[in-house]
């Protein structure tokens, strides 16, 4: 592994390996300060002989955004390409724009050749091998024994880097147990990794197969890395594994009907309006039909979209002993928070006699309101299929956007989860009501409105947009993507997903001022991608320069909060003009001719032509014993109720914080006066030591929050010494 000086040295790239066998994968760590956070960062592989067909997705360049604290990590996944007859150097790149001209990191590792892997003899006696290059938690994996003796009983034993029972499901091989060897020499020991709740980092599963049940005469060992995706909090610890009643089969090779089976969803959890695909394993020789219902706490068919599977149906295996079942959640808009759904698989119709369960939680991303209430789900005019494992051309599809709605400007990733076998070309299009391709960001790497997406390993596939910024639409708009075989008009799935307009929003704090006082506005610029300009001006009747003591025009550079806060100032001119009205207006050029939002009317109350305003304030006691509370009271005289007034503590009990705001703990604030322009403010003492038996506390009022101009007089009280 090798790290290069790069023009911007505030990033640091580390790779969690100096090699990985084609079939496995490592992990990229990209770090750098808070200051780049939710920055975006383009990646890109290279390298002697690297194609697309090296990496698992085909994809040499994307695109990632940084976490808060600058950092970003990556999972890159190496195919099993036996095009690649020798070992070579993948250099890992990242940079700060699309057009990778500004580099901030790179490393690299090399690629060990499957050709050039000793252990990957297919004739070598007593040969284990992971069925996945890498394992999730609640997913499982199976390890298969080659050329062994057959009719001979092995025993093996699991270990590694932060091992234990509990991170499996001991329905499944447990730590210890036995295997015995078929008539073709094989046998197949599968495993569930269980999510445990416990983070605990990288972890590293090895199982060891032995001649002996003292475990003492070694005949093969493999390993394969688990992926921790448990987050451990306060609320929700650690879990341990249920022990079965049962005893632990003795685990064998293909069956006509199987004698053991595994539940794996395609998620560990699943949203409304999004799949998740169960994977059934098993050692059954294919043919074999079992049965599933699906059952849970706040479950019901309304849940489901009803064209994919229902709440219950049957399965078939394909030869290599698996099947799926694909589920489609609906957007009910029936608000139920997390609900459990469990999936359970049967060898009869009636559902007495139980192989194998799994329960994964839905996040409830419905909002029921009194103007739409829960909705029911279609049922479908035909019978449900009876799903079945992968097959060429695929029977079955489901698209799933990666969240339930966007926003203009945000990417969508739009999964495809199927039973096709790997290397399905299809076709999709992107359609909707006033969605063109000039809302796509094809320069950043969107896809467009029509293309084809090909089925890789496992069934899946993925359709990327990237939607431009946009001030101008004002309304939301549902998009649909549909899916299509090649070359075909008929479509074997669809998904829509609405994207929310982000026109500008401006908030000021108040709609009333008086000359002499201050305001603000918050503004909010979502469709402005960041490191652009905004401009601005206040316009209005009787408005001039000199209505304000700051400039009445501007302009900002939007940066990553996509928002900015304005204040203004209305100056005390001495001239009676009557009421005056302005607003502030938001622009995207300096000719400031495409207005793209407007505030609402705010009023300056000229005090040329109204009475004098005063402002009061006294103590509730002239003396206050220390520990007890204390009020300052504030009365005004032509002020407008809901103005706001600043006030500020002086005198050694605020200097020592002695006296303080009870709700905030501080000896200066604002607050907003009641409907008479009245106040009222609660203070406590503390009930510490005090270096003299009493310390004043002065209490007074000014114009701005700059505490310099007093508009009161003051109001005093004494704390006491206990």
């Amino acid at each position: 592994m090798s790290n290069k000086k790069q023009p911007v040295n505030d990033f640091q790239l580390t790779l969690n390996k100096d090699s990985v066998k084609q079939g496995g994968s490592f992990k990229s760590f990209l770090e750098s300060s808070s200051s780049y956070a939710d920055d975006e960062v383009f990646w890109s592989l290279s390298g002697n002989d690297i194609s697309q067909e090296d990496v698992v997705g085909g994809k040499l360049q994307g695109k990632a955004t940084l976490k808060k604290d600058g950092s970003y990590k990556h999972v890159f996944e190496v195919a099993n390409n036996n095009e690649l007859n020798q070992n070579t150097e993948l250099s890992v790149s990242y940079y700060l724009d699309p057009i990778f001209a500004t580099p901030v990191a790179s490393s690299s590792i090399e690629i060990i050749s499957t050709h050039s892997d000793p252990n990957n003899d297919p004739s070598k006696p007593w040969l284990l091998r992971p069925t996945r290059t890498q394992v999730k938690e609640n997913v499982s994996v199976e390890f298969l024994i080659q050329n062994g003796e057959p009719g001979k009983t092995v025993f093996y034993k699991l270990s590694g880097r932060r091992i234990d029972q509990d991170d499996f499901n001991l329905s499944y091989a447990r730590m210890y147990g036995q295997a015995k060897i078929d008539p073709s020499g094989s046998a197949n020991i599968p495993m569930m990794v269980r999510a445990d709740h416990k983070t605990e980092g990288e972890e590293e599963v090895t199982l060891t197969i032995y001649k002996d049940n003292s475990y003492k005469k070694k005949l093969s060992s493999a390993k394969i890395p688990i992926l921790d995706t448990s987050i451990q909090t306060q609320e929700q610890g650690p879990t341990k594994t249920k022990k079965p009643s049962g005893k632990q089969p003795v685990w064998s090779g293909k069956e006509k009907n199987g004698s053991w089976f595994t539940l794996s969803p395609s998620r560990v959890d699943i949203r409304e309006n999004t799949s998740t695909r169960t994977r059934i394993d098993s050692n059954s020789k294919g043919g074999t039909v079992l049965y599933y219902n699906v059952s849970g706490k706040g479950i019901d068919q309304n849940d489901f979209d009803l064209t994919y599977a229902r709440t219950s149906g049957e399965v078939i295996f394909n030869s290599n002993g698996a099947a799926f079942i694909p589920h489609l959640l609906r957007n009910d808009n029936k608000t139920e928070g997390i609900e459990q759904l469990t999936i359970s698989l049967y060898r009869d119709k009636k559902f007495k006699n139980k192989v194998a369960s799994t329960t994964l939680p839905v996040l409830d991303t419905s909002v029921q309101t009194s103007e739409q209430g829960p909705t029911k789900s279609s049922a479908p005019n035909t019978k449900q299929q009876q799903w079945s494992g992968g097959v060429l051309g695929g029977s079955w599809y489901t698209l799933s956007p990666s969240r339930s709605a966007f926003q203009r400007g945000e990417t969508v990733s739009t999964r495809v989860d199927s039973n096709s076998l790997p290397g399905e070309i299809l076709d999709w299009e992107l359609t909707g009501s006033d969605i063109s391709s000039n809302d796509l960001d094809q320069s950043a790497g969107s896809d467009g409105m029509k293309g084809t997406t090909e089925i890789s390993k496992n069934g899946f596939s993925s359709i990327q947009h990237i939607f431009k910024s946009d001030n101008n639409t004002s309304t939301n708009t549902e998009a649909t993507i549909n899916l299509f075989r090649k070359n075909s008009k008929t479509i074997v799935a669809t998904t829509s997903f609405p994207l929310i307009a982000t026109p500008p929003e401006i908030e000021p704090n108040k709609i009333t001022i008086h000359e002499g006082k201050s305001m603000k506005f918050k503004v909010f610029v979502r469709g402005v991608p960041s490191g652009e300009k905004v401009y601005w001006d206040a316009t209005g009747v009787n408005i001039t320069d000199s209505d304000f003591l700051g400039p009445r025009s501007g302009v900002v550079v939007q940066d990553s909060s996509q928002k900015f806060q304005l204040n203004f100032e209305a100056s005390k001119d001495l001239l009676t003009e009557g009421t005056e009205f302005f607003k502030l207006n938001i622009y995207t050029e300096p000719g400031r001719t495409n207005l793209i939002g407007s505030s609402d009317v705010i009023t300056i109350v000229d005090s040329s032509t109204t009475p004098e305003q005063t402002y009061e304030v006294e103590s509730n006691a002239e003396t206050v014993q220390q520990g007890k509370g204390f009020k300052m009271k504030v009365k005004t005289k032509n002020i407008d109720p809901g103005d706001i007034i600043h006030w500020k503590g002086t005198g050694p009990a605020a200097d020592a914080n002695i006296a303080y705001f009870e709700d905030t703990g501080l000896t200066s604030g604002s607050m907003a006066l009641n409907n008479e322009g009245k106040a009222t403010l609660q203070f406590r003492t503390t009930k510490q030591s005090m270096i003299n038996s009493s310390a004043a506390f002065n209490f007074a009022l000014y114009e701005t929050s700059n505490y310099i101009t007093p508009i009161s007089g003051t109001a005093s009280i004494t704390v006491l010494a206990n």
